[in-house]
């Protein structure tokens, strides 16, 4: 099974609360021990590098550029981002 999810639940909520993929969960709490193993070498030396190369593997998985690709916290994040940088041309009226 892919996911740790309880066999006997119907687990349809992955848009609020996803459950990972058991190979993600498995590899976040690898890089989770390291960072606790070392906050500082992990945060100050290999953070930045570890991003970069997500940000090239996601790039090449959906055919763009590894500079045009940014991480966010969230969808909300995102499309918040998104929506304030457009020039809608909407005027408020007291």
């Amino acid at each position: 099974m892919e996911f740790l999810l309880d066999p006997d639940v119907v687990y349809l909520n992955h848009g609020a609360y996803g459950a990972c993929p058991a190979p993600v969960f498995a590899r976040y709490q690898e890089l989770q021990r390291e960072l606790e193993r070392n906050p500082s070498q992990f945060l100050g030396r290999r953070f930045h590098d570890l991003l970069a190369e997500a940000r090239a593997a996601l790039a090449t998985f959906v055919g763009a550029r590894p500079e045009d690709l940014v991480f966010i916290p969230n969808a909300t994040a995102g499309l918040n981002a998104v929506i304030r940088s457009l020039r809608l041309g909407l005027t408020t009226r007291c």
